[in-house]
């Protein structure tokens, strides 16, 4: 019995069109994973491996020191690279960003394998989606549902993939990007814009999981419509003051 496929089935119920992408950070080569069988830059290995077998990569066409391939050099640190690339208007507001763009320590990782979720064999680093509004909506509500945390959209111009990649594993949150944002993403065609990107560390995996499992994913508050939601806010809370004794007519209600 397949129980990864059982672990992630709730996934199923979402029909995505693209995969959802495990990802795994290793200094010990995969079993039974084949290397990737053409160049990628960091930003396009998710959405290769969502059509694709598994692969590992050992190096990244670009985004090698997100993953700590190799440290950045000191013309990347110098800034002088993003008035070039019309990134930023001159190298001073490039240089800032290194201060603060996460990345693995440099020989941490030597490999780095991908899988699309009904093909995963290990336990990911990070699950990655690439979806639409809908259903990032879903995603995201699942995500505070039990714990209330805020949602993160953290990003920068160019090294896009750091904060898919580095961020969420490094901090623990759960991160999310618009396709259509990231300037080499762009640049690359890797995918096309208006899609949502939520990138899920290890430990929120589960957590995740179990509130999918247990939330409404449409409220019947999605369906009836804006007249007929706003009499019914105003009806219900109205209710609810006057059970704790107090006179709330719901939101934006005058007294």
């Amino acid at each position: 019995m397949n129980t990864k496929k059982l672990e992630y089935s709730i996934f199923d119920k979402f029909k995505f069109e693209r995969k959802p992408v495990g990802v795994k950070f290793s200094l010990d080569k995969p079993k039974g994973v084949k290397p990737a069988e053409k160049d990628l830059a960091l930003c396009e290995a998710f959405k290769e491996a969502q059509t694709s077998e598994p692969f590992y990569l050992t190096e990244v066409a670009c985004g090698e020191q997100v993953v700590g391939q190799k440290d950045y050099p000191p013309l990347m640190y110098s800034g002088q690279l993003g008035p070039m690339f019309s990134m930023f208007k001159n190298s001073g507001a490039n240089r800032r960003i290194y201060d603060y763009v996460p990345h693995l320590p440099l020989n941490s990782v030597k490999y780095i394998t991908h899988a699309s979720i009904d093909k995963m064999t290990f336990a990911p680093d990070l699950l990655i989606f690439t979806c639409k509004p809908s259903q990032a909506e879903v995603i995201l509500r699942a995500s505070s549902f039990s714990d209330g945390k805020m949602w993160h959209a953290k990003g920068t111009t160019c090294l896009a993939c750091a904060w898919i990649y580095a961020h969420p594993y490094l901090s623990g949150e759960i991160n999310w990007t618009v396709t259509g944002l990231g300037f080499s993403m762009k640049a690359r065609g890797v995918l096309p814009e208006g899609l949502i990107i939520i990138s899920v560390p290890f430990d929120a995996i589960s957590p995740l999981i179990e509130n999918l499992k247990e939330m409404e994913w449409e409220p019947e508050w999605f369906k009836m419509g804006r007249d007929n939601f706003v009499s019914e806010v105003k009806k219900r809370t109205k209710e609810m003051g006057k059970k704790m004794g107090q006179d709330y007519s719901g939101p934006g209600s005058q007294k």
